[in-house]
Order: C-alpha cells, then structure tokens, then sequence
C-alpha cells in the first residue's frame, strides 16, 4: 500500500483511469442491471431515498449519475419529477431502454458534470450523484469544482446526496460486498484487484467467466466529508448502509447528505 497521507492529494496511476466512461464498455452495461437486480436492490434499499428527499419537502431531483437508471425510475414512480444524466453514452442508452420498459418519460441527457448548466437545465430541490460515481474524478480540486458545479444546481436549501464505497475499510483491509443493497445479483462477484491510496480497483466476474474492471480514486469518507464542506454545502449528515448508526467498518456503502 501506499505511503502517502490518507486525505492527500491523490495522483492518477494512468491516465487512462481518469476517462471513467471508456470503462463502462456496451459488454458491461449490457450487463449492469444483471449486476445489480433491481428487485433485490429495491428491497434492500427500501424507502430511504424517498423518505429522505419527502422529509425535506424535495419535489424535483437531478440524478447525474442515473446509471442504468434504476433512482431514476423509483423516484419518478413515487411522484417526484425527475431529470436523468450519466456521463457514459453506453449507461444513458441502458437508461433509455430501462426507462421505456417502465414506460416512463424520464428527460436524460449525456453530459460531464461540469457541464451541467443551470441556465439551461434550472435548479431543483435534490441533486444525488450514487453509485460512487465522485470517485471516477480523481483530482481533489475538480471533485470539488464539481461539487460546486451540483450547488449551483440546487435551489435555496435544496439537498446532496452522495455515496460511495467505504474506502475508509477497504483501505485497512476489510473489503465486504454484502450483496444485501447494491450489487444484489447472484451470477456476479465482486472482488479488489489493486488497491493503494492512489487507485482501487474493482473485478466484477460473472459466472459465464467474462470480467470487467473499474478503476477509481478511494475517497475516505472523512475526506469526501471536508470536500462537500470545502464546495460550500452545510450540515454534512452521513449513513451507512442507510442506518444513521453504523459500524464503520462494517458497511459497504457510505452515503452523505448535506444542503445548499
């Protein structure tokens, strides 16, 4: 493992890392949401995010990092409006079938996120960025233009929701991927391939023996917190695994929620 100071500036291993949307191949996406299992991982997320965003009076949300659009369609099926974006053309292509099939109309667009603009778009009650998307941006600086950028995009007192992997206890060794909330599927396993403070790579093996990596920065869960804070968010709350109390070293992922 590295030397370097956890929270230090982190340092690209490849540059070829930094372009997050050339890992998410038309072979993976196609498999994404056999990954994932949208039944499974809509039991086990149950009604957190919609209690969350109903507790704070949220009626619009921005989902830029829609994926295969699962928040998407959950969010708009309990009655919010929402606008879509991934950054991956393979992932909004995914979106737009998933999004059909529940036959919803779901506005997405293909867009970096520091090209989302609020002139054009409008700002909304709710901006979430899951499925550890942040931790495709590598630099400390960007993630925090970014983080600004999803200010921006937020009306008076509207809300952050962010989440990530828990860097904090892969990075002392104690990797878990349960299987209970996000990658709830059964013909996928989820390993760690390299690991340092720099770089943490995840090997999703299906069972038909073909595998696919994604490489991103570990963002510990106390940085990432200072970060929101840096990019002028307030009152940073975080859950793990959807409890307010949890082991921190026993939760797959981390989720943050902080307000304009």
């Amino acid at each position: 493992m590295s030397n370097s100071r956890p929270g230090s500036h982190i340092e690209l291993h490849n540059n070829a890392d930094k372009d997050y949307a050339r890992q998410y191949s038309q072979d993976f996406v196609s498999r994404w949401d056999e990954l994932i299992d949208w039944d499974k991982r809509s039991a086990g997320e149950g009604t957190f995010f919609t209690e969350l965003l109903f507790s704070v009076g949220a009626c619009s949300v921005l989902d830029v990092s829609t994926g295969s659009g699962f928040h998407a369609v959950q969010l708009r099926k309990a009655g919010f409006r929402v606008c879509a974006n991934d950054g991956s053309q393979t992932m909004v292509d995914r979106a737009k079938i998933n999004f059909a099939r529940h036959k919803l109309n779901i506005p997405i667009t293909c867009c970096d996120w520091l090209d989302l603009d609020p002139r054009k778009l409008g700002t909304f009650d709710a901006v979430l960025c899951l499925g550890s998307s942040l931790c495709h941006v590598f630099d400390e600086d960007e993630r925090i233009a970014v983080l600004r950028r999803f200010h921006s995009l937020l009306r008076p007192s509207g809300v952050l929701v962010v989440d990530q992997r828990n860097f904090q206890a892969i990075l002392e060794g104690n990797f878990r991927s349960s299987g209970r909330y996000y990658y709830c599927g059964t013909t996928a396993r989820v390993t760690l391939g390299e690991v340092s403070e720099s770089l943490c790579e995840f090997v999703y093996s299906f069972s038909d023996d073909e595998t696919y990596r994604l490489r991103v920065a570990p963002i510990r869960p106390q940085q990432l917190r200072r970060e929101i804070s840096r990019a002028q968010f307030r009152g940073v709350k975080s859950f793990g695994d959807f409890k307010p109390m949890y082991d921190p070293m026993h939760s797959d992922f981390i989720i943050h929620v902080a307000h304009r």
